[in-house]
This record gives structure tokens, sequence and C-alpha cells, in this order.
């Protein structure tokens, strides 16, 4: 299954370049300019990881990670700033960022950091998957099918 990428920053160089970046790495990618286009796109799409620029026109991003995380629990999200503050990586571990991503952007490095955040998540469904099994094999309701032949 590909991977999709959603792209939320007003800035077309970066969206253009994020874009060019990702596709050659084998991503599905979609991007927008501002958070109302980033939550309409997330209402009709999934998406495994979004990216998004602190500095919005209509809202910060800080803001728009919790409204994502609101509309797809389990999407990634990636706060990018070209201007780090306390106060803003403050705001994105609030609100629950899974990263904070310094521009101007390294390929390199976010690409490496995207790796490992979708690593994390299979990880963790894989964990989820193993705990239901067995928790299905050692419960005896599941585990014996016919009682008359206890």
């Amino acid at each position: 299954m590909l991977t999709s990428i959603l792209i939320v920053d007003d800035d077309v160089g970066i969206r253009s370049m994020l874009r060019s970046i990702l596709e050659n790495e084998g991503y599905v990618v979609e991007d927008v300019e501002d958070g109302k286009g980033a939550i309409k796109t997330c209402e009709k799409s999934q998406f495994d990881i979004a990216l998004i620029d602190i500095g919005l026109p209509d809202m910060k991003g800080t803001e728009l990670l919790n409204r994502l995380k609101n509309i797809q629990p389990k999407m990634i999200r990636i706060i990018i700033t070209g201007h780090p503050t306390l106060e803003s990586a403050m705001k994105a571990v609030n609100e629950e960022a899974n990263g904070y991503i310094l521009k101007p952007l390294e390929p390199k490095a976010l690409l490496e950091k995207i790796k490992k955040l979708l690593t994390e998540k299979t990880n963790e469904q894989l964990n989820a998957l193993a705990e239901a099994a067995h928790a299905r094999d050692s419960t005896p309701a599941v585990k014996y099918q016919r009682p008359d032949k206890w």
C-alpha cells in the first residue's frame, strides 16, 4: 500500500519542492495552501502523514494539528517551521505533533524522519494486532468452540 502525504504550506515553492522530493521516493502527495484546505481535504481523503507549516494564512499550524487529529486520529502530524520558538515547540508538543522540523528543509533528514515515524506507526499497529490475537487465543470463550467437548 502506498503512503499518502498531505503538505500544508502557503509557500508554493516549499510545496513544490516537498512534492518533488516525496514523489521521487514513491509517496503519494497532495498539497494545500492553508488550514481550511487541509481540513476539507482530510474530510475527503485519508492520509498517513501531514507536513504542516506553523505559519499558515488562516490559522496557526499548531491549531491545525488538533483539528486534523479529530478528523484522522491515526495520521502522523509533523510541524515545519522557519521561525522556531520555544513557545511554538511547546505548543506543538502539547497538541501531540509527531515531529518538529526546521526550515530550510534538509531532504535526507526529512525522509529519515518520515521513515522513522512510519516504522513506529507500523510497529504500534503490529503490536496491537498481536495483543488482540493473544487475547483471542487466551480467552476460553473463544478458544473452545465446542463446549460439549470440554
